[in-house]
């Protein structure tokens, strides 16, 4: 799981091109997930609260907008790769600026299976799971 996530952020960084299984891609927001779940708690537990004005809080509040702006391009090119693998265009990742509908329409293409006319966008790139 963790290489998975590894290789989509360094090697992958800035590719919007080609695809990525629907495997690839559910490991790497998971784990995407779970770090942004461990810097909030460790926020939590060692400012006593997200309602704590402290220094620390502060600094956790640094840290988490910092992982959350470094991991939009990985997590933007891992979306449109996956649309791609099912066949759709990568422009529909835009369809999350809609509030509240769009970020779901998103989820449920994200989640679709691959489909053979996803070959069209190219071959799936080196994968660290394979």
């Amino acid at each position: 799981m963790f290489d998975i996530y590894v290789h989509t952020v360094t090697q992958n960084y800035l590719r919007f091109d080609g695809r990525m299984s629907r495997a690839e891609f559910w490991w790497f927001a998971l784990c995407n997930f779970l770090i942004i779940l461990a810097i909030v708690l460790l926020a939590g537990l060692l400012t006593g609260g997200l309602q704590s004005h402290s220094l620390l809080g502060s600094i956790f509040m640094i840290v988490y907008g910092i992982y959350v702006l470094v991991m939009l391009l990985p997590s933007l090119g891992a979306e449109v790769r996956r649309l791609h693998d099912t066949g759709l265009s990568g422009w529909l990742v835009l369809l999350n600026l809609i509030p509240y509908l769009g970020g779901l329409i998103v989820l449920i293409l994200l989640a679709m299976p691959a489909k053979p006319d996803g070959t069209k966008y190219g071959a799936y790139h080196d994968s660290a799971a394979s």
